[in-house]
């Protein structure tokens, strides 16, 4: 359970280390976000929250992992409101004591996300190996020949090119079967897969084999995206938005357009221009007083795959 922050954390802090402090870019960056979300929530924005968060988990993850460095973010913070208000001392503990509650709860709030996102990340990484270990189940053909005499080399021979062609038949009905299970999630799985392998100082042939195969799984995951098997128009967009690099989404999205060709993309087109006026809908609503929002990070995302399709519609129809 993610710890509870109050007075007695930042009260205990003594600020006396601050000029040793090896992670001060950690806790400007950690102070700088902690006043970002105390703002979000005192304005009534919690809808800019899960991305900003999202964006920052490395860095919260390291301030969570540097021993005492959030409470001494708290503790200067109510230092420096201390420093900034000279009426009596009656507000004055009354007003540290606010900021104190304020800090707390934001703190709070930030560590339950990062729990929460690491229970879920941990889940979805068993989902990724779990579907790995299909997939090379269905490529790695059976290993009995082991110990074979001379005069079965022939039908050794056979039998493998037989199993080739089983396994890519097998391989093609598990990426239909399956299609769904290929998010950008299990994409950036595998490339971390094979970003580790590439860094390794020495590679030995097995890993080298292995770092082939799981480009040969990636590219043929992409053309399975790309073909659009995975259903059409909305499920696109969708896994689309789950991409959290602006090129790696654009990347996808065009190979998936040069395959599918102009029809489809007038398809997507039609769902980003319906979302686009949908969300500026809830913001008009939302300036006339009324409740929720939209996150501004999707609608910027759609905004790129919506204009990114224009180009290649325009780009097609110069060439007919």
């Amino acid at each position: 359970m993610a710890k509870s922050y109050g007075p007695q954390d930042a009260e205990i802090i003594s600020s006396n280390n601050n000029n040793n402090n090896p992670n001060k870019n950690i806790k400007a960056e950690f102070a700088t976000l902690l006043t970002t979300v105390v703002a979000y929530s005192s304005s009534n924005q919690p809808e800019e929250l899960p991305s900003l968060l999202a964006s920052n988990i490395d860095m919260i993850l390291m301030a969570m992992n540097t021993n005492g460095l959030i409470e001494q973010v708290i503790q200067e913070d109510i230092q420096q409101q201390q420093e900034g208000t000279n009426n009596n001392n009656s507000n004055n503990n009354n007003n540290n004591g606010d900021r104190l509650e304020e800090l707390s709860s934001a703190v709070n709030l930030i560590l339950s996300f990062v729990e929460t996102f690491v229970e879920e990340a941990q889940s979805m990484e068993d989902v990724y190996k779990q579907l790995m270990g299909k997939i090379f189940a269905v490529i790695t053909p059976n290993s009995n020949q082991q110990g074979s005499s001379s005069s079965e080399t022939s039908a050794t021979t056979t039998t493998t090119a037989a199993s080739t062609s089983i396994g890519e038949a097998a391989l093609e009905e598990l990426l239909s079967n399956e299609s769904e299970a290929f998010t950008p999630g299990f994409l950036r799985h595998i490339e971390g897969e094979c970003n580790r392998l590439a860094s390794l100082p020495t590679i030995s042939p097995q890993s080298s084999k292995l770092l082939e195969i799981l480009r040969i799984i990636q590219t043929r995951i992409l053309e399975e995206l790309g073909r659009g098997s995975i259903g059409e128009g909305a499920i696109v967009i969708g896994q689309l938005l789950g991409y959290d690099d602006t090129k790696e989404r654009l990347a996808v999205l065009d190979a998936g357009l040069a395959v599918r060709g102009v029809e489809f993309a007038r398809e997507l087109k039609g769902l980003t221009s319906e979302a686009l006026g949908g969300f500026q809908n809830v913001q008009k609503k939302q300036q006339q007083g009324g409740a929720g929002g939209v996150d501004p990070g999707l609608v910027r995302s759609v905004e790129e795959i919506d204009e990114r399709i224009q180009q290649f519609i325009d780009k097609s129809s110069s060439f007919q």
